[in-house]
């Protein structure tokens, strides 16, 4: 086994047992360089972080531009904003599923246009969900299962053309448009199979007309759900809190694949696996949110299934290494890392809620956190996003750069471009 070391200084080439290399912090900070080991085994290169960072500082979101008014202008309210998409110059792209139509906005903010409208006929959508992406060439794809089609238009906004899918299945999965001009779409492989037995996929849509599918990996993990079954009717539902296998897709052409139980997931590349690892401290589930959530999916089950019980496992003690793998335009990958709950309602403000909504209301949200790392396996650091930080609609990851959706006290959406900037404080590991 060849082995590797990797320091921000002076990589240096071992033949020993892989060990954690000592280095000075960095002097303009107190954040310690980065320091990794680097062993390749068969095909599969696996980087693990041993101490520090690249960055000389944890980042946090810092708003440049924001778009979404109370009351105003038609083109600056949003409704219920399913996707967005984020073109070469910077000019941001989002359906609103209220209208529904697609906006687009100048870097700045200024509305520029609407694309397409609601129809059946050539440059038409019925029902888009959440795909919605940016070509190489810049034309503009948004898929509409409403009318089991990719629509295709081109940069200035006029109908080009369209890919046949299949029509009614919606998924919240983005779309992904490749680097080499591929259109990727999440695709249910076994379709006519019962939901429970579901396999997950990727259909590829070339420009030369041709069609191939991917199926995704299992990494044969089995996520702990509970379930529920009535005269052919079935359900499943994730554990909260639980570890499952996480994937994604990169529009780099490959699959990001993980099992959130350690800290580690591949990078699936035609050249070769490369397996990030880094050490993490679990985060306990406080136990007060661990109850509002199993009385939450207890009640869901209970309006399905009269007389349904837990039949699952119960809800861990700590919540997982990651929750999601979030593949960035660049080629970087953001991990969404678990933080503690934080309560936002008090127990009046919760009972007022649970009178109004006649469910119960989870009074917990927990912050959203993420881990930086370059394709090759460098952790570059921790970012921090404000309240209301939304990942659905899939946010847009490009270089120091960051477009999503956040909500704000009123519920109403507004999307933001935001810069990376440092922490006053680090952020605790």
């Amino acid at each position: 086994m060849n082995l590797r070391r990797i320091g921000l200084c002076v990589p240096l080439l071992v033949t020993l047992p892989a060990v954690a290399c000592t280095q000075a912090e960095d002097s303009a900070s107190n954040t310690p360089s980065w320091t990794a080991t680097t062993d390749t085994v068969a095909d599969t290169v696996i980087v693990r972080t041993v101490s520090g960072q690249v960055w000389d500082s944890d980042k946090t979101l810092v708003s440049e531009v924001g778009i979404g008014v109370l009351e105003g202008q038609d083109e600056y309210q949003f409704g219920q904003v399913l996707a967005i998409a984020v073109d070469d110059e910077g000019r941001m792209y989002a359906f609103d599923s209220h209208v529904p139509v697609l906006r687009v906005y100048a870097p700045d903010g200024t509305w520029l246009r609407d694309i397409g409208r609601e129809g059946e006929g050539p440059g038409e959508y019925k029902q888009p969900d959440s795909g919605l992406a940016v070509m190489p060439d810049g034309r503009i794809a948004i898929r509409d299962p409403g009318n089991g089609r990719i629509l295709l238009f081109a940069p200035e906004g006029t109908y080009d053309d369209y890919y046949r899918i299949a029509g009614s299945f919606s998924t919240g999965n983005p779309l992904v448009a490749d680097t080499a001009g591929v259109l990727v779409t999440y695709i249910i492989t076994n379709l006519g199979a019962p939901v429970m037995e579901w396999k997950r996929g990727m259909a590829r849509y070339h420009s030369d007309g041709t069609v191939d599918t991917l199926q995704s990996p299992d990494l044969g993990f089995e996520t702990p759900v509970v379930s529920g079954q009535r005269e052919g009717n079935s359900s499943s539902n994730y554990v909260p809190y639980s570890p499952k296998q996480e994937t994604a897709f990169s529009r780099f052409g490959y699959y990001i694949v993980g099992i959130s139980d350690d800290y580690a997931f591949d990078l699936l590349r035609p050249e070769g696996v490369l397996r990030v690892v880094r050490a993490s401290e679990r985060v306990p589930v406080d136990p007060a949110e661990a109850a509002i959530e199993r009385e939450q999916l207890t009640e869901r089950f209970k309006r399905q299934f009269p007389g349904w019980k837990w039949n699952g496992p119960p809800i861990p003690d700590v919540k997982p290494a990651y929750h999601g793998l979030f593949p960035a335009e660049d080629g970087r990958v953001w991990v969404r890392v678990p933080a503690p709950s934080e309560r936002y309602l008090d127990p009046q403000e919760q009972r007022a809620e649970e009178e109004r909504l006649e469910r119960p209301m989870n009074p917990f949200r927990e912050p959203t956190l993420f881990d930086v790392f370059e394709p090759t396996g460098e952790y570059l650091g921790r970012v921090s996003t404000p309240v209301g930080f939304s990942l659905y609609p899939r946010p847009v990851f490009r270089g120091e750069t960051v477009w999503a959706i956040v909500r704000d006290e009123y519920d109403i959406q507004r999307l933001h471009r935001f810069r990376l900037e440092n922490r006053l404080e680090p952020e605790v590991q």
